[in-house]
C-alpha cells in the first residue's frame, strides 16, 4: 500500500495477472464472531476480496485510492528478498473457495475502503519501517538493472 501511494515506476517481482485473495481482518473479525455466536465450528476459508483480483489490480486499487499514479514494472522473482509479500510460485494452487465463509456471514469489504483505512492508518503510526518487501534502495537497483530507470 505504501509502496503505491508513493507513485512511479514500482518494481513487482512476479506476475502481474497473479490471483491474490486479501481479506479485511474487520469482515475476518465479524465472521469470527458470528460463528462464536452461532456455536458453529468447522474450517471456513476466510479470504476475499468479494470480487477476484490479481496482484497487479491490487497495486493498482492502492495507488488509485491514494492518489498516486504508477507504473508496474515487472522484474525476475530471483531479483526480490525470498519472502516477498503476496508473490507466490504455483499461485494457482495457492487460491481457496470463500463459499463456505460467505454463507456464514464473512462480509464483503470493498477492496478500495480497505486500502484507504490501511493507508489512514499506516500514515496515522508514522510509516514504520516495514520487515519485508524491497527497500527503496533495493528497488531502485532493481528498475536499474531489469527495468531501464530508476524507482518514481
Amino acid at each position: 500500500m505504501r509502496r503505491a501511494a508513493r507513485g512511479g515506476r514500482v518494481a513487482l517481482p512476479g506476475d502481474p495477472a497473479q490471483p491474490v485473495q486479501v481479506v479485511d481482518v474487520r469482515d475476518l473479525a465479524r465472521l469470527v464472531v458470528r460463528l462464536l455466536t452461532d456455536d458453529r465450528p468447522g474450517a471456513f476459508q476466510a479470504v476475499g476480496p468479494a470480487e477476484p483480483v490479481t496482484l497487479g489490480g491490487l497495486i493498482e486499487t492502492c495507488a488509485r485510492v491514494a492518489g498516486s499514479r504508477i507504473e508496474i514494472v515487472p522484474v525476475p522473482r530471483a531479483a526480490a528478498p525470498a519472502a516477498f509479500p503476496l508473490v507466490r510460485d504455483n499461485w494457482a494452487t495457492q487460491q481457496r473457495s470463500p463459499a463456505r465463509a460467505r454463507a456464514a456471514g464473512l462480509p464483503a469489504t470493498p477492496l478500495e475502503v480497505t486500502a484507504a483505512d490501511v493507508l489512514a492508518w499506516d500514515r496515522a503510526r508514522g510509516e514504520p519501517p516495514l520487515g519485508c518487501g524491497f527497500t527503496d534502495e533495493e528497488e531502485r537497483a532493481v528498475l536499474e538493472r531489469w527495468g531501464g530507470g530508476g524507482a518514481g
